[in-house]
Order: C-alpha cells, then sequence, then structure tokens
C-alpha cells in the first residue's frame, strides 16, 4: 500500500519547507523541520521580512510633532497626555516617550463611561499608571485623571491640577487621534479665564508646517494643542467608517464569555482570531464593542473557515480588499503567571482570563499591535 506523508508548506508564502539549501525557496534550519503538528512554521526569509513573533509594532510620528516636543523638553513643560482608556496600550511611541519621559506628567484617561461601572476608580487610575511606566513613562496614581469629555463637561478639576503642576512652565497637550484631546481643549476653553491681555489664536507652530491653538496661560507661558498622533498599528487605521462605527463603543462594554479549549479558535469580526494552542479549558471575558460579531470554532480547518468568512464578510467589521493568511502577523503568548491576566488587540478589545499556563496563539493585521498585562478590569462577581 502507499503511504503518504504531508508536505509541511511556509505559513506565509506556500513555499515547501526544506532544510537543504538555504539559497533555495523554503529554507529553514533543520531543528525546525521535526514535529510540526501544533506549530506555525515560517521560512526564513517570511520570519524575517514578517517579522513573526517579533515585538508589535508602534505607531509613527510625524517630524513636525517631534520638533514640538524636543521645545516642550528643552522649556521642560508640562505634558498632558489624553488617552482613550478603552484601548491605549499600544498608543505609546517609542521616539516621543524619549522626549518627555523626564518632563512633569498630567495623564487624562478619557471615556471612563465605557469602562464597566462596578470597576474601582482608583485600580483604573493605577491600572493607566502602570501601563505608563510600562512605556517608559514616570507615572503615579496621583497623575492620572479619569473623565467622560462630552461638550458639557466640568474640567475645573483639570485646569486646577495643570496649573499646580506647570510651575509658571508651557503646557503641550499631546495624545493619539480619537482620544478626546479636541473635547479636552474645548472643554478647557469654556471654563478659561485670560489673565494677559494676549488673545487665543491658532498659529503655524515655528520650525514646522502644522497648525496649533495657543492659549495664553500667563504674561510669558503658553497651553498648546498638538495635532493627534497616529494610530497606524490599530484596527481602526484599518477599516472604512462603517467598520470604525462597529468597533468604537457607544456604551459601557459588557464581557462576552467564551469557553475555549485545546485546538479551539476564536473569530473576532474579520479583524483577528485566537487559537488556544496549548492549556486547559478556560473560561475568557472578552470585552469590545458589542457591534463586533464573534464566532468560536473548534475543528482543524477553523484558519480557512475564517477567510471564507472574512471574504464573504460575514464577520463584521471586516478590512477592506480580499485577504490571506500572509496578511496577517502571528503571535504565540505563553501565559506563565497563575493570576488574572489581559490579552488585548489595539482598538479591538482585550480578553481577560486566570493564567494557567495556556499559550494562545494571536493572529492580527500586519503590523496591529497585541499587549499582555494584569487586567484592566476586575471579574464582576454578583
Amino acid at each position: 500500500m502507499s503511504q503518504f506523508n504531508f508536505v509541511r508548506r511556509c505559513h506565509n508564502c506556500g513555499a515547501i519547507l526544506q532544510s537543504d539549501n538555504p539559497n533555495e525557496p523554503g529554507y529553514v534550519a533543520p531543528e525546525y523541520l521535526g514535529d510540526l503538528s501544533s506549530r506555525v512554521v515560517f521560512c526564513d526569509h517570511c520570519y524575517e521580512d514578517s517579522r513573526y513573533n517579533f515585538a508589535p509594532s508602534s505607531p509613527n510620528v510625524d517630524n513636525d510633532i517631534v520638533t514640538m516636543l524636543q521645545d516642550a523638553e528643552a522649556a521642560d513643560a508640562l505634558i498632558v497626555l489624553v488617552v482613550d482608556i478603552f484601548s491605549f496600550e499600544n498608543s505609546f511611541i517609542p521616539e516621543v516617550i524619549d522626549i518627555i519621559q523626564g518632563l512633569p506628567l498630567v495623564v487624562v484617561a478619557n471615556k471612563r463611561d465605557l469602562m464597566p461601572k462596578h470597576q474601582n476608580d482608583e485600580d483604573l487610575k493605577e491600572y493607566v499608571a502602570h501601563r505608563c511606566r510600562v512605556a517608559k513613562l514616570s507615572c503615579t496614581h496621583d497623575d492620572v485623571v479619569l473623565c467622560s469629555l462630552t461638550s458639557e463637561s466640568d474640567v475645573s478639576g483639570i485646569w486646577e491640577i495643570i496649573n499646580a503642576k506647570r510651575r509658571a512652565h508651557d503646557v503641550y497637550v499631546i495624545g493619539a487621534r480619537y482620544a478626546g484631546k479636541t473635547q479636552l481643549i474645548s472643554c478647557l476653553l469654556r471654563s478659561y479665564v485670560n489673565p494677559t491681555g494676549q488673545s487665543v489664536t491658532r498659529v503655524t507652530y515655528p520650525g514646522t508646517q502644522i497648525s496649533v491653538l495657543q492659549i495664553p496661560l500667563d504674561v510669558s507661558s503658553y497651553l498648546y494643542d498638538s495635532p493627534g498622533t497616529s494610530l497606524s498599528n490599530s484596527n481602526v487605521s484599518r477599516v472604512n467608517k462603517a467598520g470604525f462605527n462597529r468597533l468604537v463603543p457607544s456604551k459601557e462594554v459588557e464581557a462576552k464569555k467564551v469557553v475555549m479549549e485545546k485546538g479551539d479558535t476564536f473569530f473576532i469580526g474579520g479583524l483577528a482570531y485566537v487559537q488556544m494552542v496549548e492549556g486547559e479549558k478556560t473560561v475568557f471575558d472578552f470585552y469590545a464593542s458589542n457591534k463586533v460579531e464573534t464566532g468560536k470554532c473548534s475543528k482543524p480547518e477553523a484558519e480557512a473557515i475564517f477567510f471564507k468568512k472574512l471574504n464573504k464578510q460575514a464577520l463584521l467589521p471586516v478590512p477592506e480588499g480580499k485577504l490571506s493568511n500572509s496578511d496577517y502577523d502571528a503571535y504565540d503568548i505563553i501565559v506563565t503567571e497563575n493570576t488574572r491576566r489581559d490579552i488585548g488587540i489595539a482598538g479591538l478589545g482585550w480578553f481577560n482570563f486566570q493564567g494557567a499556563n495556556q499559550t494562545l496563539r494571536v493572529y492580527v493585521l500586519k503590523g496591529v499591535g497585541v499587549y499582555a498585562s494584569r487586567p484592566k478590569v476586575a471579574p464582576y462577581v454578583k
């Protein structure tokens, strides 16, 4: 009887894997051609090109914003960092952090209303401060202000903190797009008292081509509203307007219970999917907009099913264009902690679960950020 052996191919380019000739397609080192039954394998070329299991990408930053922040550093200015508390963990830009990390800081964590009501505010503030410290910013619980900015928000307390911490120096308000920076400035202006004879003006910032709002704070210092920084590593930059409206929550997010065992795959719209590679049965609390469609699959061909659904737009939201597995990065996250943990995807949502030596393989659109962290939200207990 004839014997049939399964031929393994590169997960990205499809070349047949071989370890004989490094100059031929599909080459991998011999030690990677052992037991391939539970591992995704890229050929050497695709491994380097696709950054498989390298650190997720950071967002990029315009040179003009760098110029502004270099001025802030030289002036020992106060930095007011506005973050979208629902999804900010991958929005830190190393080039920006290198400039501002020694400056006094206030973190305005916007969209508190999207977080579960049962979550303690003090714990949320400590979580935000922790994520800032992970990003190498000097930040304490007391540097964080929680808010839900609307056109009617009272931000007099934020003014008090700014004036107390700026030490008669300039203030630079920074943050990623959609974090709520424009809303903050609008609210600040509504309660602003001008102590000078100068006007609030929009100017071209010196040495750049960007237009900024310049608000006089005293005769020699100003508050500058900088443009929003990029979200190039977030799912919100990969969808059209309809997809964006599905991704961004409009009300409090509630946990969706997902039970997964080894071999199970969880689909998150057409933007990501997560496989349980190793581990015992685990209950995950998945937090995302209720308009993001999800599904679970226990079949070995789950990946093919995902792309079939994606290209039929049977899971919303979806990125634009016809996609294949070569358009997705894969990250193996090995959970060694025996505590509650989060695994999150930029602009999409996060999983909260009890760590127990699981290995989760997370597939996201190329360049989209993924993170693992202490829990942002404690499980709700009745």
